[in-house]
């Protein structure tokens, strides 16, 4: 018997069954294949994505890393 979550025989999903894990649109899908944000396999003329590569793609951090404010403010030649 084989084991259906080996590295030999990975679950793919559908751009469709992406997008509704991911709760956006099939063409932001293929948008996050097209910048390489998801790794994707084509057979044929569809994309298919790995389960796991989507649960990576749902534990990344989203929007700008944090940067705290300067506390000094910044000197200004007016201020002479």
């Amino acid at each position: 018997m084989t084991d259906s979550s080996s590295n030999d025989n990975p679950e793919l999903l559908s751009v469709a069954q992406t997008a509704k894990l991911l709760s956006v649109t099939r063409q932001r899908v293929h948008d996050l294949i097209k910048n390489g944000q998801i790794i994707a396999r084509k057979l044929g003329r569809y994309y298919y994505i790995e389960a796991a590569e989507v649960e990576r793609y749902k534990t990344q951090p989203t929007g700008k890393p944090y940067q705290p404010r300067s506390t000094t403010s910044p000197k200004n030649s007016i201020d002479n």
